[in-house]
């Protein structure tokens, strides 16, 4: 394989633009190749911001010969039509979370993905930021005390807006799929481990009938359990917590720290310490650790797909949790 991975992006929207396009254009093993759009002149002119030269159609993406993995940055209802074209073109995906609206709809993606041999990777890039690692090191250290209840926050300042897809229910909007999934996975990874069982409450407003804002109680084994509050609020807030028999330990911005910002951990014990981690960039990690393991240079940094499936597993629970209003029990598969 090429020293580079060379990526098509399919889709211009802003947390593309934002962050994993510049990721995509700093990461030593990785080109930016070209750039589609369901209009081929907003792909073009979304393409001058970065110097790419190369854009068009979703389909230019998927049929050029060039491209080897592309990143999907679409509505999520509509991700897993694009993921499953791009398994068939032969090419490796980076899916923007969530990665898509059910369960069923997972598996569909990733059979397509283990036929046509290639790997796709749900893109939480807040998993990659070391403060992740330092917080979990800390944890599961036997000074820490045993983990009893992770605890997390995440809103965003927004109004309604009926011309994003976040409102719009058949595009997969709501904040379940795109903030509580954070928290979902967070917990998962924490722990080290699948829930057992899920309550969750989604809030919707009658004109969109998606939900503007939640919570969910995630139960793991050996009495341990992760509550979170996700949605469109007035304030921002982005953090997670863990308590345990002895300790609480803090990330004070959780999942979209920007990179040049340093992430503080507060550690309560016999006595409160501040760590300031050094400022890093999370997406340039993701998309590094994405290409090392396409050219077989380094392990991946958990397994993607399996991980992708749980996840979608426990979204579908907490959704069928909502609409029976009871506690589901988990079994994953």
């Amino acid at each position: 394989m090429r020293s580079e991975i060379r990526f098509g992006v399919i889709g211009c929207s802003s947390v593309a633009k934002r962050t994993i396009i510049p990721a995509i254009i700093n990461t030593k093993n990785a080109h930016l190749q070209r750039i589609g759009s369901r209009d081929a002149t907003k792909a073009e002119k979304f393409a001058r911001q970065f110097s790419c030269k190369q854009f068009g159609t979703y389909d230019d993406v998927l049929n050029d010969e060039n491209i080897d993995a592309v990143y999907i940055s679409l509505p999520i209802g509509l991700q897993e039509d694009i993921a499953i074209r791009a398994a068939k073109a032969g090419k490796h995906i980076i899916c923007e979370k969530s990665a898509c609206t059910s369960f069923v709809a997972a598996r569909r993606m990733l059979n397509a993905c283990a036929k046509n041999k290639v790997r796709i990777l749900e893109g939480f890039s807040f998993r990659f930021h070391p403060q992740h690692e330092y917080f979990t090191k800390i944890i599961h250290s036997k000074s820490f005390g045993k983990p009893l209840l992770f605890t997390s926050k995440f809103l965003i300042p927004m109004t309604e807006d009926f011309n994003d897809f976040r409102f719009k229910k058949e595009l997969g909007g709501g904040s379940l799929n795109d903030l509580g999934c954070y928290i979902i996975c967070a917990s998962r990874n924490m722990f080290n481990s699948e829930p057992i069982s899920v309550r969750c409450s989604l809030y919707q407003r009658k004109k969109s009938h998606v939900d503007l804002h939640g919570n969910l109680l995630l139960e793991f084994t050996n009495n341990r359990y992760a509550f979170g509050v996700f949605g469109y609020e007035h304030d921002y807030e982005a953090n997670y917590d863990m308590i345990s028999n002895k300790n609480t330990i803090r990330s004070e911005i959780s999942y979209n720290i920007r990179s040049e910002r340093k992430p503080i951990i507060t550690y309560n014990g016999q006595k409160t310490k501040i760590v300031t981690l050094p400022a890093t960039n999370q997406s340039i990690l993701m998309i590094k650790n994405f290409c090392d393991v396409l050219k077989h240079t380094k392990p991946s940094l958990f397994p993607y797909e399996k991980d992708l499936s749980h996840q979608a597993q426990i979204m579908e629970a907490c959704r069928m949790s909502n609409v029976r209003n009871k506690t589901i029990n988990i079994k994953v598969i």
